[in-house]
């Protein structure tokens, strides 16, 4: 049975940096050091920002998380990450997690949630949609090299 709770511990958090890191780091970064940058950048935030982590665990294996933050300018979440392991998609665990941010985001006082989805993210542009979430803006980019 899959367990979602607020993720505190260093050693969970270094392994939800190494699943951060394998998915996004940039093609010129080694691994190591893509994991050690995310792995500061969370640390950092959970430090000095009103911040937090939820992660999924099955068996005590992370398998899922999402981190957020607070802002009390814009009286808002934002999403700094979302990321499930492929094995684990299409299980309802990204809306479960989104789901525990929203109480806490609620818990703070927060006003809305905002969400970065990647254009070619279709199941998470319909997990967002069927959660109530709207589309804002389109960010465009044109590569010139």
């Amino acid at each position: 049975m899959i367990e979602f709770k607020q993720i505190r511990d260093e050693s969970t958090l270094y392994e939800i940096s190494q699943m951060a890191a394998a998915y996004f780091k940039r093609e010129d970064q080694s691994t190591k050091v893509a994991e050690s940058l995310e792995f500061e950048a969370i640390k950092r935030s959970l430090a000095y920002e009103e911040s937090v982590v939820f992660g999924a665990l099955d068996n005590q294996k992370c398998i899922g998380f999402i981190w957020a933050k607070f802002d009390n300018k814009d009286n808002e979440v934002k999403v700094y990450n979302l990321f499930v392991s492929e094995s684990y998609r299409n299980n309802k665990i990204a809306a479960k997690l989104k789901k525990k941010l929203e109480t806490w985001a609620i818990d703070k006082g927060a006003s809305s949630i905002v969400s970065t989805v990647h254009a070619q993210n279709k199941s998470m542009l319909h997990i967002n949609e069927s959660m109530g979430y709207e589309t804002e803006k389109y960010i465009m980019r044109k590569h010139l090299f």
